[in-house]
């Protein structure tokens, strides 16, 4: 069975302004007993977006139900291929138009990255689109999917907005299972990879999913991550949103009968 936990806080910017998160996340777990897949993305609202808060939520909304509606129509992911992302990336930005209209405004002023992952026993895909990261580790070995992505300019990054989305839609597929997936949008990426080696700090995960595993309490373990993303020596590093997701499966114990 999957475990999982998700947090957004505000980042000392937007708390000094009063203005909301921009990031967003999603997470279910689909199917049963051995059988279950994760389905998990987080999305980042661009900070000179003006509505990038609704963006960023309409879009990781709209992805996992996609996921959850192919999931329903096919019984599984196996298959699962580019043009069906693509096809939930122009569901999700047809949604966008809609929220864009309804206030007004262009739908570069919902501008919203993407990370999503969709993990089962036998099979993952992994698609994104801008920066953040998708964390995977199995037996002691650990990797970042797709390193974040960087736009044309100094501190930019790409958008699922964009006209040219496609051209920057990263997609991925393996015939493995993961142990533990983390998600996180760019207010975490100094803290979680190195940037020397591209790779995970695994300093900083190895005691995250820890306690996720070893502890069933949901509310408990929100808390503790809601603090953790809150402390200072986490604040210190980054004045952005944060936004990060955990995931492991866990074992279950079967007692047998004498």
């Amino acid at each position: 069975m999957w475990r999982h936990i998700a947090e957004s806080t505000r980042g000392d910017t937007h708390l000094a302004d009063n203005s909301p998160c921009q990031d967003s996340s999603r997470v279910v777990v689909l199917g049963s007993d051995a059988d279950e897949t994760l389905v998990a993305c987080v999305a980042d609202g661009a900070g000179s977006a003006k509505h990038s808060a609704v963006g960023s939520a309409t879009a990781a909304a709209s992805i996992v139900d996609s996921a959850t509606a192919h999931f329903e129509r096919h019984g599984s992911f196996a298959g699962l291929d580019v043009e069906d992302v693509v096809r939930w990336c122009d569901d999700a930005r047809a949604k966008l138009a809609e929220d864009a209209a309804a206030r007004g405004a262009d739908l570069r002023a919902l501008a919203t990255t993407l990370c999503a992952a969709i993990v089962s026993p036998t099979c993952s895909f992994f698609f994104q689109i801008g920066d953040g990261a998708i964390i995977l580790m199995k037996n002691d070995v650990s990797g970042v999917v797709f390193w974040p992505q960087s736009g044309e300019y100094a501190n930019t990054t790409n958008f699922l907005t964009s006209n040219e989305y496609r051209d920057h839609l990263q997609f991925s597929s393996t015939s493995n299972g993961f142990s533990d997936v983390a998600l996180l949008t760019d207010g975490m990426e100094r803290l979680a990879l190195r940037f020397d080696s591209r790779t995970p700090h695994r300093p900083f995960f190895e005691p995250l999913f820890q306690a996720l595993r070893t502890n069933d309490n949901s509310r408990d373990l929100a808390d503790d991550l809601r603090k953790f993303l809150q402390s200072e020596s986490v604040r210190s590093r980054s004045d952005d949103d944060k936004t990060l997701i955990l995931a492991s499966r866990i074992c279950r114990q079967i007692d047998h009968a004498d």
